[in-house]
């Protein structure tokens, strides 16, 4: 019983931090390290083509970015390294060597997530930067060092993978990245020029901290997302509420707003007053073009169901006058929203 008991307050905890991660934007910082597979890598010197292979090795870096909700940006550093293991010449043979090839690079990421009502969340980027590639003291076993050099090049890499929401702000996340340079150029202990190769595939995991606000007061109010419904004010009141970032007219709110319409066709009332709204999730001028929108979208059903268009005055408030007051940056149903009043 106990451990039952204790699974479900586990389970209450981790969907209670989902929703509030969900909603938060603002910066972030993560920390993270995987496991790193190179595919054989050619090597020319100008007289041939060699294969240089290596173990498969490790990576550690950090990011620090900014989550505008669904779409990030951020800055990565991460360091890569993997330990040489055999040259493989077709003329010569194949050679077990000592020294390591690792890189440290600095890349600029953009990462969606698709965001969704389960705890887990799919995303997908592309990076760009630069890459210190070093063929660190790279020797054959039994005749010394070959190549110790090192490299600079233009950096790129495709990520995607998932983030599971933990608690307020921290998240688990695991991803796939394919990293890879422009080719780096070294010059070996005998002064040849040796174009080389750069690439590797990379499993990360690692943790992700949202410093934004907005998630948590929603998550702490005691009440429930409320489901479209009308709440009748006053004797001529109603409210249509909307989907996040949308103007579409659910089936429930046709319900609200055919009950508005008989009941301003039996009143006679010869004024309606439609007022929309925003939630802070967007900017202050967005927001306010979305509210007009969500209001002439009320008024285009209203007069559809036999309200004269002159009768039916439009308004447009955005974010500045809020059913529940919440931080900026926060998706609040509630407030997502035309105010209907006969």
């Amino acid at each position: 019983m106990r451990i039952t008991l204790g699974l479900v307050s586990a389970a209450a905890l981790m969907v209670a931090g989902t929703a509030a991660h969900a909603d938060r934007v603002g910066p972030y910082i993560s920390a993270f390290g995987g496991y790193v597979m190179q595919p054989d890598l050619e090597f020319d010197d100008g007289t041939g083509a060699a294969d240089l292979s290596t173990d498969n090795g490790w990576a550690a870096g950090g990011a620090f970015g900014y989550d505008f909700g669904r779409p990030r940006v951020e800055a990565e550093v991460t360091y890569r390294r993997n330990e040489a293991d055999q040259f493989s010449d077709p003329v010569a043979g194949t050679f077990d060597l000592n020294g390591n090839y690792s890189s440290l690079a600095l890349m600029l990421n953009v990462l969606y997530d698709f965001e969704n009502s389960s705890r887990f969340t799919p995303y997908i980027g592309v990076g760009a930067g630069a890459a210190w590639v070093y063929a660190n003291d790279i020797a054959v076993k039994g005749f010394g060092t070959i190549i110790d050099d090192d490299d600079v090049q233009f950096a790129y890499q495709g990520i995607a993978g998932v983030k599971v929401a933990i608690t307020t702000g921290l998240s688990l996340f695991v991803d796939y990245r394919y990293f890879a340079t422009l080719d780096p150029s070294f010059t070996d202990v005998t002064g040849t020029d040796v174009d080389g190769e750069y690439s590797s595939h990379n499993i990360m995991a690692g943790l992700t901290y949202n410093f934004g606000t907005g998630a948590a007061p929603v998550a702490a109010e005691p009440a429930p997302t409320p489901a479209p419904a009308p709440v009748q004010e006053a004797a001529r009141s109603y409210i249509v509420f909307f989907d996040w970032d949308s103007t579409a007219i659910t089936p429930e709110a046709q319900a609200i707003i055919q009950d508005a319409a008989n009941a301003a066709t039996s009143l006679g009332v010869a004024r309606i007053e439609l007022t929309g709204h925003a939630d802070r999730s967007g900017s202050p001028r967005y927001n306010q073009k979305l509210s007009v929108k969500r209001a002439e979208a009320v008024k285009s059903v209203l007069v559809g169901l036999g309200i004269p268009d002159a009768n039916i005055v439009t308004i447009g408030k955005g974010e500045s006058a809020p059913l529940v007051p919440t931080p900026d940056g926060v998706r609040e149903p509630q407030n997502r929203r035309v105010e209907i009043v006969l």
